[in-house]
This record gives structure tokens, sequence and C-alpha cells, in this order.
């Protein structure tokens, strides 16, 4: 079969079944060459491996001696929260299925006595890890923005496509007037203009929004939460944050004397 496009993926199966482990691994190894499959027969054994290896998803059996498959579960995610676990049973019941969903199992999958059983293990691994992956893609590049404008001088304002603030800078808090990000809970957009600036300020953003394009920079008298009045040259562009549509609004203060409404 061919190669996994996004990579190798190492698999930890643990069984207490040794000859089970072997045929598992073989028809998996055989027949998709993007996995690596290690075992252990235990719940221990496989924490060990876990700690000591780069394992990027576990298959574990349910019913094994000393601890069973949802206490390794718990004990896996206590140390490793996101890391992909499936549990690969024999011994199948909607008590078993339901416990393993609340405890936090990525895939549930019931043993069966053809070989047909382990392509669809494998494409359950596949879809698991490939969650997994983007998700901490996303959180990655969610690191890298907040490192972007955190640090960025000029105030920096984020807003959904409703208008909400969800995220500023502290050069945007200072600009504000807010002492915390939490005093912005609720305000939206058109609240941090005059009215008189509403209007244009929401065809610029609903613009945004349809076309995917940033706008050209444009005046506006920006009311602080303390109710000074600020002039800004603001530019907005289009963005991503925490995998969702946003508008990111830059502003760029006019000095002149500040005026209270």
């Amino acid at each position: 079969m061919a190669a996994y496009q996004s990579g190798s993926v190492t698999v930890l199966h643990v069984d207490d079944e040794p000859g089970l482990c072997e045929v598992v691994a073989e028809f998996l190894e055989h027949k998709h060459d993007w996995l690596d499959v290690e075992t252990a027969t235990d719940a221990e054994t496989g924490l060990d491996r876990v700690h000591q290896n780069s394992i990027d998803c576990v298959v574990s059996d349910y019913d094994m001696p000393g601890k069973d498959g949802l206490a390794f579960l718990k004990s896996i995610r206590a140390e490793r929260p996101d890391l992909p676990f499936i549990l690969y049973t024999g011994k199948g019941s909607e008590e078993i299925a339901s416990e393993a969903i609340s405890a936090g199992v990525d895939d549930y999958l019931q043993k069966e006595a053809t070989t047909d059983q382990y392509d669809v293990l494998a494409n359950r691994i596949k879809n698991v890890v490939d969650r997994q992956r983007a998700e901490s893609a996303a959180e990655a590049a969610d690191e890298r923005y907040h490192n972007l404008i955190d640090t960025a001088p000029v105030p920096i304002m984020v807003f959904d496509e409703s208008g909400a603030v969800v995220y500023v800078n502290d050069a945007a808090l200072d600009f504000l007037e807010a002492p915390d990000v939490a005093a912005l809970e609720g305000v939206t957009m058109p609240e941090l203009l005059i009215e008189d600036d509403r209007e244009r300020a929401l065809g610029r953003f609903e613009l945004l929004f349809e076309e995917g394009e940033p706008t050209p920079e444009t005046e506006f008298r920006v009311r602080t939460l303390d109710g000074t009045v600020k002039r800004a040259v603001v530019a907005t562009a289009p963005g991503i944050y925490k995998g969702q549509h946003v508008a990111q609004a830059v502003a760029r203060r006019i000095l002149d004397s500040d005026s209270k409404v």
C-alpha cells in the first residue's frame, strides 16, 4: 500500500496475548508501510514504552491482568493527555464503550475473527493521528500568532464575524484604557467608535469578510472604555484565529488633544 502522505506513525499495541500482538504488528506493517508497530503485553510495560519512545498512538486491549485498558487509558491521560488512544477489545459491551468514551478514548474498535479488521484498525489509527496532528498544528499556529501580536508596539484588536472582541494585545489595552482583556468581554467593534463613524466602519467590516481582502487605512474616532475619544488611522485585514475567520485591526493613533464623550 502507498505510504501515508502525512508521514510515518509509530503505534504502541498493548495486549496480554503476545501471539496476537505479533499478528497485528505483522499485518499492519505489511500492508501499511507508514506504520511502525511496537508491542507490550501489559499496561505498566506500555507506560514505560510511552516514556521512553516517541509514540504517536496507543492501541490497547481492555481485559488485561493488573491494569485493564480503561485504567491504562487514565494513566496515559494523566501524563500525555493529547496522545491518541484506541481501545481495541474482544470484550465489547455498551457499558465498556460508554466508560471508554467518558474516560476520553479517541476511538473504540471490537476485535473480529477476520483479517479485514486490520485495515479498519489502520484507518482508525490514521484518523485519530491526523486529528491530533491538526490540533497540534493549530495550537502551534495560535502560539506563533500570540508571540507576534503580543510583542507588537502598536494596538492590535481581533474581532470575530459578529464584531465581538476576541483578542487584543497589551498596546491595544493601553490604547482603549482597558485594565485587562476581561474588561472587553462582550464589547463589539461598533461600541468602540463614536456613533457617527459606526456605519462606515460596519460597511468596511462586512466587505472584509465577504471578499477576504484587507481594507485601506482610514481614520476613525475611537471611544475608549473611560469615554475618551482618540483619533486613529485603522488598517483592517482578514486572518485566522483559533480556527475561525477574524478581522485584525491595527490602530495608529493621531496625536492631538483628546476629548470626552
